[in-house]
């Protein structure tokens, strides 16, 4: 089976529901396969009726990115965030806590114990489930970070009792503490087996996570009858079958909720059709991790790092009943995530009703210490571009431009100048401050970059002081082209061309 790496949008390879994004090519299928005819998962009685449910049972929220994870305190204030806002679930899995992968076998010293208890008790205090996730596989190789011979010993082998019951014990030390639902995850891993694993299993590595999957769910119940079990598919993504698909739906237990992201791993769009077409394939309704406004990938593959403050779109507004619920990943930053996941819970109460455009404005507000709302909101404006963006312009720019208003240019590009200085003086929210300060010092640095360019435009052509402001606007692009956090593409695009017109 062939693998081919892919790169998000112009062929760039791009970290998805927590990593690299692939894709193998398999045979197309005939047909779709009819779904076993099995009792409703416990998560899909969550609702009275499916068909008629207004809001998604799962409501969730899935610390799921690469990258630093949030701290204690940020979880606290994202619990709160939650809670106010109609989530029902937090998913733990920060690629990066090593007792979430490469030590999943290790138990949480005290210390770590100690605040992951006080996270547990304060989600369920906020009506959050708490979810953790634990991911023993052979981890995919990253962009500077090939796989370690410790990170390949330490995985799991499937066919050792002795793996099978640290997984166990580790499980049953979360229990302890009060989760009630793990997932087990092998999304981003190898799709490969251990020496000793191949003399059982083959090549066949998707047998190994399903009786694996089941071996777990059977052990969780009897120290828990309530326990449940999620689990992350080595495939996650796409509307085709695939045969790690026909052998999770003719041996995982029915009563696991499975992930999907969508048609791709990063999903423009997701649509109830979709969503039933990939729910027979995998033998029950697919439990969505959407992979927005997650900016991983905009770090570790595109070197271009980069905010989504914009709204959720693109998603069906029944698919509520087509699925068992959504997970939104989020991005690194946890207060600029804030907005973006406003619109998400808008969405996630009433698809039917949703309004991307008001959720994004309404958002915008839930920001705490943010003094002058009209200065953040145009720095988000030029920070809401995303996989969802027809035009890569800000309109309202757009509109300026078009307009050749060059009165009204300036003024932008004033306030753009300034916009840094005064966002600093007027917001007390501290972190927001620290989380968003490389954005705003480019699109500081743009706003001059602008200005410098009405002045070459309004000298007369051809003369000395022409040619020096001429080279001052190239040198000023050409390192502001050099700096790598991605905001305000759109002034250098108006300074690029007004160049080319000399």
């Amino acid at each position: 089976m062939k693998r081919t790496v892919i790169w998000a949008g112009v062929f760039v390879a791009a970290l998805g529901a927590g990593g690299l994004w692939y894709v193998f090519e398999s045979p197309q299928p005939q047909a779709l396969p009819q779904a076993k005819q099995t009792a409703a998962a416990p998560l899909e009685q969550l609702q009275a009726d499916a068909k008629t449910a207004q809001s998604f049972a799962i409501r969730g929220v899935i610390e799921g990115f690469y990258g630093a994870p949030w701290t204690h305190e940020q979880r606290l204030s994202m619990f709160e965030f939650m809670s106010r806002n109609h989530y029902n679930t937090y998913v733990y899995a920060p690629k990066d806590d090593p007792y979430q992968r490469m030590d999943w076998a290790l138990p949480y010293p005290e210390q770590q114990a100690g605040k992951m208890r006080e996270l547990i008790q304060k989600a369920e205090a906020g009506g959050l489930r708490f979810v953790y996730s634990i991911s023993p596989g052979i981890p995919l190789a990253l962009p500077n970070k090939p796989i370690s011979k410790e990170m390949y010993e330490k995985s799991i082998l499937f066919s050792s009792e002795d793996d099978r019951k640290r997984l166990s014990d580790k499980v049953a030390q979360l229990q302890g503490m009060g989760v009630k639902t793990i997932m087990l995850s092998f999304d981003d891993v190898q799709d490969e087996l251990k020496d000793k694993d191949r003399g059982i299993y083959g090549t066949n590595y998707a047998e190994a996570h399903m009786q694996l999957a089941n071996a777990l769910l059977a052990d969780g119940k009897k120290k828990d009858p309530g326990f449940e079990l999620w689990f992350a598919p080595t495939r996650y993504w796409g509307v085709k079958d695939h045969p790690y698909w026909q052998t999770l739906r003719e041996q995982l237990d029915p009563a696991i909720s499975v992930i999907w992201t969508g048609p791709e791993i990063l999903s423009k769009k997701i649509d109830s059709a979709d969503a039933d077409k990939v729910a027979q394939l995998l033998g029950r309704k697919p439990l969505i991790w959407d992979n927005y406004p997650v900016n991983d990938y905009t770090y570790a593959i595109a070197n271009e790092p980069q905010l989504f403050f914009g709204p959720l779109e693109a998603r069906s507004e029944d698919l509520q009943a087509h699925v068992s619920g959504l997970l939104a990943n989020p991005m690194v930053q946890p207060e600029s995530s804030k907005p973006a996941l406003y619109s998400i819970s808008k969405y996630l109460q009433n698809p039917a009703a949703y309004d991307p455009e008001k959720s994004y404005v309404e958002g915008l507000s839930e920001l705490k210490g943010v003094g002058k709302s009209g200065l953040f909101n145009k720095f988000t404006d030029y920070s809401r571009r995303s996989m969802f963006a027809e035009d890569e312009w800000n309109p309202k720019f757009k509109e300026l431009v078009d307009a050749e208003d060059t009165a009204r240019l300036k003024k932008e590009f004033d306030e753009l100048k300034g916009l840094r200085g005064e966002l600093q003086k007027s917001t007390t929210n501290k972190q927001l401050l620290k989380e968003i300060d490389p954005w705003l010092m480019k699109l500081s640095r743009e706003g001059e970059l602008g200005l410098l360019t009405l002045r070459m435009l309004a000298a007369a052509p051809g003369t000395p002081e022409r040619a020096e402001l001429t080279r001052q606007t190239e040198a000023e692009l050409n390192k502001l082209k050099q700096e790598p956090y991605k905001i305000g593409e759109e002034i250098l695009t108006f300074v690029d061309l007004s160049l080319q017109k000399q």
